[in-house]
């Protein structure tokens, strides 16, 4: 058993590595695939962390070394396992809500970013900014010429329970992008947006591309 978490632990790393380093393609797709446990999977995992930013370093490592829920002691002794420590601020920041409206303004500039890593997690975060102006920002986005920020906008709506954008989510369910598509149906899911049930039907019959179907279909069997 030890052995089978020290095989997927060490896959689960490299994939986060490999992903980050992949993320200016909007077009690149990861493919899961079984690496045996010997020194060839060794050298791969070491070649594809080296020389990375400390940042994917502290995440490869929480993940490779299977401490991170201990590696936290709090206040009476620090984190024994941290690597660096400016990337596990940065981690720690990420995973909390926010609601300082000044950092509302670089979030709508980074969903409109040529890179689309930086766009799906500028649209993550502002999803967990409660400020008006967050939302805001993701309903503007949602109308955004570039696909991909309407596509990182219909996600982060979903995210932040916007109710109150169901209805501009289903006008993206015929957007000329897949991807917006899928984002949408998946939001309208997140929502259980009922109004939303017979526009997802018709899509799971009908749109060309199966992972828009698949989206779909999850969405309306997440809608009580």
């Amino acid at each position: 058993m030890k052995r089978l978490h020290i095989i997927e632990a060490t896959v689960f790393a490299a994939g986060i590595a490999i992903g980050v380093a992949c993320a200016g393609d909007s077009n690149a797709q990861t493919t899961t695939r079984a690496i045996p446990d010997d020194t060839a999977a060794v050298a791969r995992f070491l070649g594809v962390v080296r020389g990375a930013d400390p940042l994917v370093c502290e995440m490869a490592a929480r993940t490779a070394d299977l401490h991170g829920s201990w590696s936290n002691w709090g206040s009476i002794g620090g984190r024994a396992l941290v690597l660096d420590s400016a990337a596990s601020a940065l981690i720690d920041w990420v995973g909390r809500s926010h609601s300082d409206a000044t950092i509302v303004p670089p979030l709508s500039r980074g969903i409109r970013d040529a890179d689309a890593c930086v766009r799906r997690l500028a649209g993550s975060l502002l999803a967990r900014v409660r400020h008006a102006s967050a939302l805001e920002a993701l309903m503007a986005g949602l109308g955004d010429a570039q696909a991909g920020t309407r596509e990182v906008a219909a996600l982060g709506l979903g995210m932040a329970d916007a109710t109150s954008a169901e209805e501009a989510l289903k006008g993206r369910l015929t957007d000329q992008s897949p991807a917006v598509r899928r984002a949408a149906a998946w939001s309208l899911g997140e929502l259980e947006a009922k109004s939303a049930v017979s526009a997802l039907i018709d899509l799971l019959a009908n749109d060309a591309d199966a992972r828009v179907r698949q989206s779909a279909a999850w969405a309306i069997g997440s809608i009580k």
